[in-house]
């Protein structure tokens, strides 16, 4: 019964790949994040987790951006609970507020994946997901000044808030595959994910532009060194209407001495998003939650001029359940 479902999960994707689409956060710590980037990295952790992160970019130049996001995964289908499951389920909400909510784009996103197992200790897997997103974005106008309010339009073209209509909701759906490799020393991870935006004239300035694909391709290692040490890399690539660019970097793992048998480590690492920031990066993992927090070291010409922009991230995921395993406990 199962090769049946995970045959028709392989189908389902591959008709969604023509004519996908969801939304994806622009975040500085894409490695806490793999389950927003893509739907086949959903429910497949040792317990249900929780995950939620907040945003603060360029608060040094006023309240210009803010980010927030909460997800939940769960397992489907499971009988025993030390079973490695093949079915999960995950679900993201995501909150972006542009100038203390003038503009705010709210969106809901349902994933779901099936894990396909390639050896008898179930360490290596292929897993697929599909997903389906809900988008709305609203302009809040009690927060908009306009040029007839100073002038009654002599000095200005019409602006009215009669002339700003809101953006009607959309919907949209995803398709992801990804691979993970786990063993007592090593984690690997990588995947590539497609989605499919939807966009017409009265959503964005961009000239004859439609319709527009995108594409995200991340890669996780985390390598135990030096018997308890761990060294971690993270790769991500991402075509977006807006921008395409890379995020790239790494940290080291320190164990944290402990009475029990609790896995503790601190990271240490630093990320460099291309052609804009570098972010270094702290992260803890203590047994059953995960928290980081990075800062955005801004390279483009913003920084010359007398504003400091600042970027904070705070990242934090907690795990429901016992969080033992015999392969390599990883951040990721």
């Amino acid at each position: 019964m199962k090769k049946y479902i995970s045959i028709f999960f392989i189908c389902l994707s591959c008709l969604f790949k023509t004519n996908s689409c969801a939304q994806t956060p622009y975040t500085s710590q894409n490695i806490a994040i793999t389950n927003y980037l893509n739907p086949a990295g959903v429910g497949f952790g040792v317990n249900h987790n929780l995950n939620s992160f907040f945003r603060n970019q360029f608060a040094g130049v006023g309240d210009a951006y803010k980010t927030i996001g909460i997800a939940a995964d769960f397992k489907l289908f499971k009988k025993e609970y030390d079973e490695p499951n093949t079915f999960g389920m995950g679900i993201q909400a995501v909150s972006e507020r542009v100038l203390n909510g003038a503009l705010q784009t709210n969106y809901i996103t349902l994933n779901f994946a099936n894990r396909i197992f390639f050896n008898q200790l179930k360490t290596k897997s292929l897993s697929l997901g599909i997903g389906a997103s809900y988008i709305s974005r609203n302009i809040d106008r009690t927060q908009l000044s306009f040029g007839d309010q100073f002038n009654s339009g002599r000095l200005f073209f019409n602006s009215t808030a009669d002339y700003i209509s809101d953006f009607p909701s959309k919907y949209a759906t995803n398709v992801g595959l990804m691979y993970i490799s786990n063993s007592p020393n090593r984690f690997i991870q990588y995947g590539a994910s497609s989605y499919y935006i939807f966009r017409t004239a009265v959503n964005q300035s961009y000239s004859n532009v439609n319709q527009n694909f995108q594409m995200n391709y991340l890669f996780n290692l985390e390598q135990r060194i030096m018997e308890d040490k761990t060294i971690l890399f993270h790769a991500d690539y991402q075509e977006r209407l807006e921008v395409t660019n890379y995020y790239v970097g790494m940290a080291m793992g320190f164990p944290i001495p402990e009475k029990n048998d609790n896995i503790n480590r601190l990271y240490l690492g630093c990320f460099y998003r291309s052609n804009d920031a570098i972010i270094p990066y702290v992260g803890i993992l203590l047994n059953k939650y995960k928290f980081g927090i990075s800062y955005d070291i801004y390279q483009n010409n913003m920084t010359t001029s007398n504003l400091r922009p600042q970027t904070l991230e705070f990242n934090l995921t907690g795990f429901l359940g016992r969080n033992k395993s015999n392969n390599l406990v990883s951040i990721f």
